[in-house]
């Protein structure tokens, strides 16, 4: 991702007239953008952040992700993992899923995110990316919404708002506070070949930490190590991750940085539209509350944003009408699904090591159905197949 050139940096005296201003060019941002490119329209995306920047994340981008764009990935895709592994560590239980395709794609949020970004700037020129940009003021007026930045003044029919769980956009229009904001700690890791090659899948590690769980995912050079859990006030996350290193053996790296991040595993109080905004991913609370994971999310809501702005012509009372009702028919439905099981993993931890001691093999199989989409947690929970799967003989 390249910033405008100079000229387009600097401040200008009166305000940029946009028919969109999308803030955030995370994968919200960027899968908006991509819909708006080509169509004609002054859209403006708004990162307060000056590329390359890194972005604490574990980096797994799932199949159900990539399929929503119509892009080749290859080039930002560090490590294809085609076999997922669940481990529980009370009781000690081992499984293993594979698939013939990538059931987890490793990434760099850098590289992905300025993909889908200068992708949809390259395609048309209708996109403009103003990067070290800071939104320090949002109003809605008659003619539309005044953000007032560290770079001037833009005017745009629509927001976007693909700021984040700490989005200033909603913060600036006094939005309610998002709940249950998952904590989570990142280390990535280098370490000797022997040890790297040992490590190809993405594995997921259940029973050791309060509430939440451990993962190792392999990256082109190195290993995203992190612990997440879904009680703000729970474990010394840092100290955990450390241990559940050593447990893995992986408690002497060659090279190592830390980071810490919070995940909203709770959709916004129902407020994803407001008059001239819209919320998209993390800024609406959109991440998955069985995996934490929201680049999906971010994706099919960035999508569904654009495609409503447009479907509804930019009639405010359709576009909200058309956004609230695509992102429950694709997203809120089946997070609510997810947010009951989610409760049954993170805070009945016995009755979930009870359910995996006889049925791993097909919980685990189910699992991976959902991340890739073959499935929905709707349909996990609904069709009886899926429940006659779970008797299948288990398999250690």
């Amino acid at each position: 991702m390249t910033p405008e050139s100079p000229a387009a940096a600097t401040t200008p005296t009166e305000p940029i007239a946009l028919d969109v201003a999308i803030v955030g060019a995370g994968p919200a941002g960027g899968a908006a953008a991509l819909e708006f490119a080509g169509r004609g329209l002054h859209v403006a995306v708004i990162e307060q952040a000056v590329p390359p920047r890194y972005k604490t994340c574990g980096g797994g981008v799932l199949a159900r992700a990539l399929r929503r764009v119509p892009l080749d990935f290859r080039s930002v895709i560090e490590r294809e993992c085609h076999v997922a592994e669940l481990v529980h560590h009370q009781p000690n239980l081992r499984f293993t899923c594979q698939r013939d395709y990538a059931i987890v794609s490793m990434v760099m949020r850098d590289r992905f995110d300025a993909l889908l970004v200068d992708t949809a700037r390259q395609k048309a020129g209708d996109v403009q990316l103003h990067a070290g940009t800071a939104v320090r003021q949002v109003t809605l007026e008659p003619a539309g919404v005044r953000l007032v930045t560290t770079r001037g003044t833009f005017i745009a029919r629509f927001v976007i708002a693909a700021d984040g769980a700490n989005s200033t956009v909603a913060r600036q229009l006094a939005l309610p506070a998002l709940q249950d904001v998952v904590p989570a700690v990142e280390w990535e890791s280098t370490f000797p070949a022997e040890v790297f090659a040992r490590h190809t899948t993405a594995r997921f590690d259940f029973g050791f930490v309060p509430a939440g769980y451990g993962w190792v995912f392999p990256k082109g050079n190195h290993l995203s190590i992190g612990v997440g859990s879904t009680r703000r006030s729970g474990p010394n996350l840092p100290e955990t991750c450390r241990r559940y290193a050593a447990a893995l053996g992986l408690d002497e790296p060659l090279t190592e940085s830390r980071h810490g991040y919070v995940i909203p595993c709770r959709p916004r109080a129902r407020l994803f539209a407001t008059p001239r905004v819209l919320l998209t991913g993390d800024a609406a609370g959109l991440a998955d509350p069985v995996t934490a994971e929201g680049i999906s999310a971010g994706i099919i809501s960035g999508q569904l944003a654009a495609r409503a702005i447009l479907d509804g012509a930019f009639d405010d009372a359709a576009v909200r009408r058309r956004y609230r009702d695509t992102l429950h028919a694709e997203l809120l439905a089946d997070l609510r699904v997810a947010r009951w099981l989610g409760w049954l993993l993170y805070e009945r931890p016995r009755w979930f090591a009870f359910l995996l001691s006889r049925h791993g093999t097909g919980l685990s199989e189910l699992m991976v159905r959902v991340v890739t989409g073959e499935t929905t947690y709707r349909d996990a929970v609904r069709h009886p197949g899926h429940y006659l799967r779970l008797l299948r003989p288990r398999r250690r």
